[in-house]
């Protein structure tokens, strides 16, 4: 259900903007990407990205791209967006990003009260659905566009975030649900995205980050609120912790800092001896690097006080050379024994088919075989979910070059449910289920997420085993959740506000 929404609203023409600004929200869909354009007319440009990426697509409309508003769309799900919509709220283009768990329901209520569908349709005895068209059709039945959204999401059951066009206003509306969505301006011009990467290049600075399912719109001259939420949020931490682009801030929280944060945690605390720290490329690198920041900083914190102890006498010489020592030996480098074959592979994370996940995971992955011979590692990875590809990716890319030993460091909590709006994985396919076969399976996981419980390193236990590591830790949802909210420049996000179905099953 990811994916990525960009507009603009300029004095000048938009279209390079709009372009730019789109592709970069690459990283977050791999299968539909599409431009709406006003000028005089909406012009709407759809195409299936799954095999290419936004740029070489889209890149020979480039120079035909023309309008002072505009609004793009990169999606994992193979829906065809933007959708134009003619109505009596008046004309507009809409795209959108997230699920409705209802749009079976949603779709046949609408088709008896008199819809008629172009995008969705039955099929051989299949519905085939469209959740833009069904958004779509929600919102015209509103008194106007505002209150059209504010009704949809009364009907729906889910996460929608959206970017509306409408033709009639010449303004761009926006919504953003748990996966947030940010305004920007500069001089000429105002944008809004899913997130702020796009931002700097494109020379916006952050102006508003939406709060829940806050109605706004915005032309050229300004920003208007027209349903507002008074503050109320909810959000994905694991924007932060993964899927969001390093350079992303949520609501004044940068994700690289988040990461390094996570990596931080990983290192107190932690006495294993190694001659390498590794990040799997590319989402655990920056969590690896803040597990060797972290290591370094407690290291000069102990040398300062080992020091400070010397000369006040209250040890010798002798003394301070081994403590030294020993608090330098828990110091690593960080290094590549496993390096990502350019950046045009995509993310192993994102595509809906287990059998293209695995494909893009084991073939973008090179190792380095004499970074590898011999060696005691820390390997940092992002998260566990299924398990699978870093289970091969150990199995095919390390243990075959002989390393000493391999401490599998995860920078998030094991993860006891699907997503709620992910329906590609069950239960039984989370590595934490798997585990449980070995122990105990039950409804309440309540034990399973206190790391104090014999349940939890039970469950541990059993993923370490399965999946080779020596040793094994994850980070626990508490340091988790410090480490986003306790960020620096965070604007009002709680850690209420934070979405932690994945780990605890409560939405």
């Amino acid at each position: 259900m990811l994916g990525g929404l960009f507009g603009v609203a300029s004095k000048d023409d938009c279209a390079k903007e709009l372009f730019f600004g789109t592709d970069y929200h690459t990283h977050l869909g791999t299968e539909v990407g599409g431009l709406a354009l006003l000028d005089g007319d909406i012009t709407i440009f759809s195409h299936d990205i799954s095999n290419s990426q936004f740029k070489s697509k889209f890149g020979k409309h480039y120079g035909k791209l023309k309008g002072k508003l505009g609004i793009g769309v990169i999606s994992d799900t193979k829906e065809e967006q933007p959708i134009k919509f003619e109505a009596k709220i008046g004309n507009f283009a809409l795209c959108t990003i997230g699920l409705i768990k209802n749009s079976k329901e949603l779709y046949a209520e609408l088709v008896k009260e008199g819809a008629t569908f172009k995008k969705s349709r039955q099929k051989a005895g299949a519905t085939i659905l469209n959740q833009t068209e069904i958004v779509g059709e929600l919102i015209c039945r509103g008194a106007s566009i505002a209150d059209g959204i504010a009704k949809m999401y009364e009907k729906i059951e889910g996460s929608i975030s959206l970017l509306l066009l409408s033709e009639n206003e010449r303004a761009i509306y926006a919504v953003g649900d748990t996966f947030p969505l940010v305004v920007g301006s500069k001089e000429q011009s105002w944008a809004v995205a899913s997130e702020t990467t796009g931002f700097p290049n494109l020379g916006y600075e952050a102006f508003k980050f939406l709060d829940y399912r806050e109605i706004v719109s915005f032309d050229e001259n300004g920003l208007k609120t027209r349903v507002p939420t008074h503050g109320k949020k909810r959000f994905c931490p694991f924007l932060h912790v993964y899927s969001g682009f390093p350079a992303s801030d949520f609501y004044g929280i940068n994700s690289e800092i988040v990461r390094e944060r996570c990596g931080g945690f990983l290192a107190e605390n932690d006495n294993v001896k190694a001659d390498l720290v590794l990040g799997i490329a590319d989402s655990g690198l920056p969590h690896s690097v803040g597990y060797v920041k972290r290591k370094i900083e407690i290291a000069k914190e102990k040398i300062r006080e080992y020091l400070s102890e010397f000369k006040q006498g209250k040890i010798a010489s002798e003394e301070l050379e081994k403590r030294v020592n020993a608090i330098l030996e828990l110091v690593a480098p960080l290094r590549r024994p496993l390096i990502k074959y350019t950046p045009g592979w995509g993310r192993s994370y994102i595509p809906p088919v287990q059998r293209k996940r695995e494909l893009i995971a084991k073939y973008k992955q090179v190792p380095n075989p004499q970074m590898i011979r011999g060696k005691s590692i820390i390997l940092v990875d992002d998260s566990i979910r299924r398990g699978t590809q870093l289970q091969n990716l150990l199995r095919d890319k390390i243990l075959p070059f002989k390393p000493k030993e391999i401490h599998g460091r995860i920078a998030s909590p094991p993860q006891l449910h699907p997503c709620i709006f992910d329906l590609t994985t069950k239960n039984s396919d989370l590595a934490t289920h798997k585990s449980l076969n070995g122990i105990e399976q039950g409804s309440d996981f309540a034990d399973y997420i206190d790391p104090s419980t014999e349940k939890y390193k039970g469950m541990v236990e059993e993923i370490r085993k399965r999946i080779g590591f020596t040793t094994l830790r994850f980070l626990t949802l508490e340091e988790m959740i410090r480490a986003v909210i306790e960020a620096p420049n965070n604007q009002n996000l709680k850690r209420e506000d934070l979405c932690t179905y994945c780990w605890t099953g409560r939405f």
